[in-house]
């Protein structure tokens, strides 16, 4: 699978339910082309940055800032959506490795549009993780819990992400006994590595555990 296949049309899905105030689940909306065409890019240009700083506040009341760049700290935790039951298996937060950090200005010309004006629109596209649930995990197990990429077809795999839904980053740890595979995604597909010049991915990456915290999100993008 191309990862850039339907990059735009998945693209305006999300643009889409943000404007039009859709609380986000972890699922795009799909919407008709008809509504694709009310989306107007302003002179056809999507902004590219190469950074990204978050504020936080540490268990311990102080203020903190994370950077992520998609070279050097690309992966990033957040809430997650999931229905939430007192099943062992449930796990508080999402992972995602960011591919790629940018901004567009668009015009929305539906007659359900909020504004009229130019808009600025930015997002994160992300590559998604999923927790590895035969690995027992967790304080009672003491083992971090354990994740692997999504195969890229997948629903989900790919996908785009408000900036304003990030907690912070986080620590992934490779897990080197397990190995790599290049069957999660095609070789071919290198935009979607990091480094570019990767052709395989690592089974599963171990997450370093944080003590909570509250988090908020002030844009920073260089």
């Amino acid at each position: 699978m191309d990862v850039l296949q339907d990059f735009i049309p998945n693209l305006k899905n999300h643009i889409l339910s943000r404007l039009l105030g859709y609380t986000y689940n972890g699922d795009e909306v799909e919407y008709s082309q008809d509504e694709h065409d009310t989306i107007k890019f302003v002179d056809n240009t999507l902004y590219r940055h190469k950074t990204l700083r978050f504020n936080y506040t540490t268990y311990d009341l102080r203020r903190q800032q994370d950077s992520i760049n998609p070279r050097t700290h690309p992966d990033i935790m957040l809430l997650s959506h999931e229905e939430t039951t007192e099943d062992a298996d449930a796990h508080p937060y999402w992972y995602a490795r960011v591919i790629g950090i940018f901004h567009v200005d668009v015009v929305h010309t539906s007659p359900h549009s909020r504004s009229s004006q130019k808009q600025r629109i930015n997002f994160l596209w992300v590559r998604g993780f999923g927790r590895d649930l035969s690995f027992n995990a967790g304080w009672q197990a003491r083992r971090l819990h354990r994740i692997g990429f999504l195969d890229a077809k997948e629903p989900g795999a790919f996908g785009f992400l408000d900036p304003a839904q990030v907690i912070r980053g986080v620590h992934l740890i490779p897990a080197f006994a397990q190995g790599q595979t290049n069957e999660l995604l095609s070789p071919t597909n290198s935009v979607a590595r990091i480094p570019l010049d990767e052709t395989s991915d690592w089974c599963y990456h171990y997450v370093n555990m944080y003590v909570s915290n509250i988090s908020y999100f002030l844009w920073y993008a260089n």
